[in-house]
């Protein structure tokens, strides 16, 4: 039979009438003696009745139902009864066995009378949310505390139809309930300090909850990952480190009870309605985003317009004034900017474009100092370039460029950051240049690499048909040499490699710099600031070296006939001897016979010579047009940087490719020179390597008498050992660099 409805009505005296309560006689202490018993009920009577109905303290009913909860649940000793025990103060269950499946300890019995005292339950009867507790005594195993009866309906219609009442209903036991994120007892409004749902405790409370999911969610995403992501966020750290209460918090974007996944429209977080939902915080900048054509877009109902987790990120969402999201825009736009046909011609996209142009390659390099797009397009107001109000409209173009380039203005504003020197369509001038250096350095290795190849191969077989070589390489460690170069000539070779070597390693890196061995290369060179500095600072000493050159040609001029600086064996001109020098030794590269008789200078350390000055007239040309575009564009227009870029990179190109093979095979790698020429290191060469490769000058040399004039004590080894170690460091520099140079043209790195 059930029991007894609670009483109704005014208690006189203690609010907890322990004679009521039939269960009290488990709740008195086991051991008491009989008389200690009656002793207490005695008292409690006499004090039952010493209280006048004048001084009776009027309870609501409320209070009159809680007392008899509190009868049992507001005694701390319940936790501690046997399962038996407590057993025989509830209904007995049809099932017995419950009883032996419940657990000995269960501290959540135990309820304090003032758990509820300055909680916005206070004045709710026990009852009221443990609505099967009514008839007393209640049954073993009670339904949870429900939160829909009068009270909180709306948000529990909003609860049902979020994914948390989904994953309820679908049986997953981690399915939150009202009590798991609002308390049981304890429950206090958002605003309260005490509260789970207080901004600075609703992240924890929903991070320690999610962070125990590991399933993929529909998006193929670890839950754990989202967790520690916010977290890392500008808008976790500022809830977290800060403790700003008017930071987002999970609640502020997925909403607090109606939480839906983002791919259902009516989600807070469904890309629709992102803008709307970030716009709550950054209402100024969601006005802007609204006019911008992402806003246009996404108004029309384009799916693919921009919102801002796409270019913000979710949870992952960083400061946008720090590096690493400078660099990182530049990827959020091309996320839909790398599609071909952007330009609207089927050629390169404009993230492709851009990432081919001077500000996206130091961007890639790790520079923040560099234009992106934001720079130029805007960040939440762009606009289409024909509209009046975007930044890089015609009248608003050179104010944008004046940004970051205080010179500017109207030609330099002609510049073309997205141009393409393989659309011969749009750009002809500059697919023209960009032609013109695929077929130059198509010919010049072709043309040199079979050359060197012949050169190999007969050398080889040389080698092999004589026992010992035709001529020493060397000089010997004894005895005379002839004396070659005079010691500004090597001086002048020396700051020549030198410099080579520096522009190289701080320029190449720009040409690949999508390149894993360029970004590290950057980064030893101490970032793409530093590099840039270096290599402004080997082109200086460039332009010293080529002066001090042009004024050692002046005096030799002044002390010799011009005629036999123009004409004569010495010349560096070309002359008609090379073109049969050049014809002989591919007859001998075929034959082995009719080697040709070479003079002081050969056809291809004349092609070397040609080459390296006008390389310094080309690179060093657009190098300072590059470098100082405000003052060069009072002279040219914008799109002559476009050119000055092809033209800088491409001689560059050759003239790495070709020194770091061609040349060093002529010069040491040949099986006759292997592994150094040191002629260039001490100046002077071996008597018998002269008479056997330079025949011609020998016997000139020596007829004329100069011969005896030119012999000198040979260098000591330590020289001779000192060039081997730098030459062969330089070259295993110079191949490395072309090994990755080629290996990324092609693709495989």
């Amino acid at each position: 039979m059930p029991g007894p409805v609670l009483n109704q009505g005014h208690i006189h005296g203690p609010r907890y009438p322990w004679a009521r309560t039939r269960c009290i006689q488990r709740l008195l202490p086991r051991k008491a003696s009989l008389a200690r018993v009656i002793g207490r009920l005695l008292l409690a009577a006499l004090a039952c009745a010493y209280v006048s109905p004048s001084h009776a303290i009027e309870l609501t009913q409320a209070q009159t139902q809680n007392d008899r909860c509190y009868n049992c649940h507001g005694q701390r000793r319940i936790t501690d009864l046997s399962a038996s025990e407590r057993g025989s103060m509830v209904a007995p269950p049809q099932d017995r066995t419950l009883l032996d499946r419940r657990p000995e300890s269960r501290p959540g019995l135990f309820t304090p009378p003032d758990a509820l005292l300055d909680s916005p339950h206070a004045a709710l009867a026990c009852t009221d949310c443990h609505q099967d507790s009514i008839t007393l005594p209640h049954a073993i195993t009670l339904q949870p505390a429900t939160c829909t009866a009068s009270c909180h309906e709306p948000a529990a219609a909003e609860h049902r139809r979020g994914i948390h009442a989904e994953a309820a209903a679908s049986g997953d036991t981690r399915a939150p309930s009202c009590a798991d994120c609002h308390g049981g007892h304890g429950v206090y409004p958002s605003s309260d300090r005490r509260s789970n749902t207080y901004p600075l405790n609703v992240i924890n409370l929903c991070g320690d909850c999610h962070s125990l999911h590991h399933e993929q969610t529909t998006n193929g995403h670890d839950e754990t990952q989202y967790v520690q992501s916010y977290m890392g966020s500008v808008h976790g750290k500022a809830v977290k480190m800060a403790g700003l209460i008017v930071a987002a918090t999970c609640a502020d974007c997925h909403e607090g009870h109606e939480i839906r996944p983002s791919a259902d429209e009516t989600s807070s977080v469904n890309r629709l309605q992102i803008p709307e939902t970030c716009g709550q915080c950054h209402r100024g900048i969601e006005d802007v985003y609204e006019k911008s054509i992402h806003g246009q877009k996404l108004a029309q109902g384009d799916p693919d317009a921009p919102v801002c987790s796409d270019c913000h990120a979710a949870h992952a969402i960083t400061h946008a004034a720090t590096p690493g999201f400078m660099r990182d825009i530049i990827g959020e736009c091309g996320q839909c900017h790398d599609r071909i046909g952007n330009n609207g011609d089927g050629k390169a996209s404009l993230y492709e474009t851009y990432r081919m142009s001077y500000h996206g390659q130091v961007n890639e390099l790790g520079s923040s100092r560099s234009a992106r797009c934001s720079d130029c397009h805007g960040a939440h107001d762009i606009m289409p370039v024909d509209d009046p109000t975007s930044r890089l409209h015609a009248d608003n173009r050179v104010q944008t460029c004046a940004a970051c380039h205080d010179n500017a203005n109207v030609s330099f504003a002609k510049f073309m950051p997205h141009a393409d020197y393989r659309d011969g369509k749009n750009f002809p001038v500059l697919h023209g240049v960009w032609l013109y250096f695929v077929i130059l350095m198509s010919i010049t290795f072709v043309f040199y690499g079979v050359h060197s190849l012949l050169w190999l191969i007969r050398s080889l077989i040389e080698r092999r048909r004589h026992t010992t070589r035709e001529a020493r390489p060397h000089p010997a460690a004894k005895g005379k040499a002839i004396k070659r170069f005079r010691k500004i000539n090597r001086v002048n070779h020396a700051l020549v490699a030198i410099t080579f070597f520096g522009l190289t390693l701080t320029g190449m890196p720009l040409f690949f710099s999508d390149q894993g061995w360029a970004k590290g290369l950057i980064v030893m060179l101490g970032g793409g600031y530093a590099a840039g500095l270096w290599h402004r600072f080997f082109a200086i000493i460039l332009c010293i070296n080529f002066v001090i050159h042009v004024v050692g040609v002046y005096k030799r001029f002044s002390r010799q006939p011009a005629r036999m600086l123009l004409t004569g064996p010495h010349t560096l001109l070309p002359r008609l001897k090379d073109v049969t020098d050049c014809m002989g030794m591919f007859r001998w590269f075929f034959t082995g016979k009719g080697k040709p008789a070479l003079d002081r200078w050969t056809y291809w350390e004349k092609f070397d010579y040609w080459a390296e000055i006008a390389g310094t007239f080309i690179i060093g040309g657009t190098g300072l047009m590059l470098w100082f575009p405000g003052l060069f564009s009072m002279v040219i227009p914008g799109w002559g940087f476009n050119i000055a870029t092809v033209i800088h990179g491409y001689e560059a190109l050759l003239a790495v490719g070709f020194i770091f093979t061609i040349h060093f095979f002529n010069a040491n790698l040949r099986p006759e020179k292997f592994p150094v020429d040191d002629v260039i290191f001490t100046g002077v060469v071996d008597e018998d390597e002269l008479r056997h490769e330079r025949p011609m000058e020998y016997h000139r040399l020596k007829q004329s008498g100069e011969l005896d004039s030119l012999r000198v004590d040979t260098p000591p080894m330590w020289q001779r050992r000192a060039a081997v170690i730098i030459g062969v460091l330089a070259m295993s520099i110079g191949l490395a660099m072309v090994t990755l140079i080629v290996l990324a043209g092609l693709g495989w790195i």
